[in-house]
C-alpha cells in the first residue's frame, strides 16, 4: 500500500478511500482510520484535505499551524455506538495587527462548535422522538452515553423550533387535546396538566395528518383563549389571512369522552369516579 493511511480502493486521491467516505456520509472529511474499543465502541477518524486557508478576521492568507483532534459522538453505525474523531486543521494568522492568532476549523453542518453530538445525531435523536416516540433514556443506551449529554444538545435545537412561528402557517382545523403529562410532585417534574394544540387541517386528498403544534401548561379554557390571542389575529381568521373564514372547528370530543368515562351510576356532577353521592 503507498499509502499507510490508504486504502487499496481509492479510486482518484491515493490518501483518501472514495468508498469509506461514500459509506461514512460526511461531505468535506475524509476517512483516515477506523477502529473499535475494548468495549465495542466503533470510532471512526476523519479529517478535512489540505487547502488554502484565509484568516477569518484580516483575510490574510494564513499557514498551517497543525491539527487538533475533537471527539464527538455519532449516530449508531451497524448497531454499535460510534465514535467520530475529528482531525480539525488549525492555522495562523501572518498579519501583526490582526488580532486573530490562532483558529480551528470549524463546520457546524458536521457539528456546532463546543458540541458533543455531530449534527446529523441530533436530528436523528429529534427524529426517533418524534416519529418513532423512543425516550431520551433508551436513545442515551443506543449512542452509549449519559441523559443529559443527549438533552443538553438536543436542547437548544428544540427550543428555535418552539420559536419557529412558520409551523402555523395554513392550519385550518385546530384540535384541542388535554394531557396528564405523569402523577408525581410538579416540584419534581414540573407542570402535571398539559393541553395540547393538534393541526387537523386535511391535505390536498382530503386525509388528516394529525401534526402536534403546541404544548401549553393547564387545562382550561383561559389555556386555549391565551394561546390563540398569542398566535393574533390572522392565524384566527384562518391560517394567517391564507384562508377567508375563521378556523372551521375545534375538536374537543376528546375532553367530553373523558368526561363520560370517568362517570358512574350514582356520582355526583363533579364526575369524580367512586363517589356516590358527592362524599
Amino acid at each position: 500500500m503507498s499509502e499507510p493511511t490508504g486504502c487499496c480502493c481509492a479510486a482518484t486521491t491515493p490518501s483518501y478511500c472514495d468508498h469509506c467516505d461514500l459509506l461514512v456520509g460526511l461531505d468535506g472529511l475524509h476517512v483516515v482510520d477506523v477502529d473499535k474499543t475494548g468495549h465495542g465502541v466503533l470510532v471512526v477518524t476523519m479529517e478535512s484535505a489540505p487547502t488554502v486557508m484565509g484568516c477569518p478576521t484580516c483575510g490574510v492568507v494564513a499557514e498551517s499551524h497543525g491539527r487538533r483532534t475533537t471527539t464527538l459522538v455519532d449516530i449508531p453505525c451497524f448497531a454499535r455506538p460510534t465514535r467520530l474523531r475529528w482531525r480539525k486543521r488549525t492555522w495562523r494568522c501572518l498579519e501583526p495587527a490582526c488580532p486573530t492568532r490562532v483558529f480551528t476549523e470549524q463546520d457546524e453542518q458536521i457539528a456546532r462548535p463546543r458540541g458533543l453530538l455531530t449534527t446529523r445525531a441530533c436530528r436523528w435523536v429529534i427524529e426517533q422522538v418524534r416519529r418513532e416516540h423512543a425516550s431520551i433514556h433508551g436513545l442515551a443506551r443506543q449512542l452509549g452515553v449519559a441523559w443529559k449529554t443527549v438533552w443538553g444538545s438536543i436542547q437548544p435545537i428544540l427550543a428555535t423550533l418552539a420559536d419557529d412561528e412558520a409551523r402555523f402557517a395554513g392550519v385550518t382545523t385546530l384540535g384541542v387535546d388535554e394531557h396528564l403529562w405523569h402523577h408525581v410532585s410538579p416540584r419534581k417534574r414540573g407542570p402535571k396538566e398539559l393541553t395540547g394544540m393538534v393541526d387537523l387541517t386535511r391535505d390536498k386528498d382530503g386525509r388528516v395528518r394529525a401534526r402536534l403544534l403546541d404544548l401549553v401548561p393547564g387545562r382550561s379554557g383561559t389555556v386555549y383563549k391565551t394561546w390563540l390571542d398569542q398566535r393574533g389575529t390572522a392565524f384566527k381568521a384562518g391560517g394567517r389571512g391564507r384562508h377567508p373564514g375563521p378556523v372551521p372547528r375545534l375538536q374537543e370530543r376528546h375532553r367530553r369522552q373523558t368526561r363520560r368515562r370517568h362517570r358512574c351510576p350514582g356520582c355526583s356532577p363533579c364526575g369524580r369516579p367512586g363517589r356516590p353521592g358527592g362524599r
